[in-house]
């Protein structure tokens, strides 16, 4: 299946389809082509290319240190939509309220933990480039 076609040629000729596009334009984007729009692509080589460069062990930590970021920041939306409640004096709220603070707490001390193991693997393996691990924890 063409998923897309030149200007000036329709969509799909009566033989190859009998619903007609409502598309004006004649041509639909493919996958490649938003994500080189959106910046996708650039964002994905330039991890590619950072990743080639890095030892596999630290690429592995880089990798779980963004899935704590991500993890990180469910949580934090967990921990406010739970200090928003209204019966914040309920002893049962209160106390979920606090457990999710130290999910959030442990998830931090976990990537700080992580981030300092990176960097002294970095070291370790003579990678100079820091730029890496910075983007991993932005």
């Amino acid at each position: 299946m063409q998923i897309h076609k030149p200007l000036g040629q329709p969509i799909a000729s009566p033989s190859e389809s009998t619903v007609k596009s409502n598309d004006t334009t004649g041509y639909r984007l493919s996958e490649k082509e938003l994500d080189k729009l959106s910046g996708r692509e650039a964002k994905q080589e330039a991890e590619k290319a950072a990743s080639s460069d890095m030892p596999e062990h630290i690429a592995k930590m880089i990798e779980q240190l963004e899935k704590l970021k991500q993890q990180l920041e469910l949580q934090k939306e967990q921990l406010l939509k739970l200090q928003a409640l209204d019966n914040q004096q309920d002893e049962a709220v209160k106390a979920q309220v606090k457990a999710q603070a130290n999910i959030v707490a442990s998830i931090q001390t976990q990537m700080v933990s992580l981030v300092q193991t990176i960097s002294d693997a970095m070291k370790e393996a003579g990678v100079t480039d820091p730029g890496t691990l910075i983007s991993a924890m932005v």
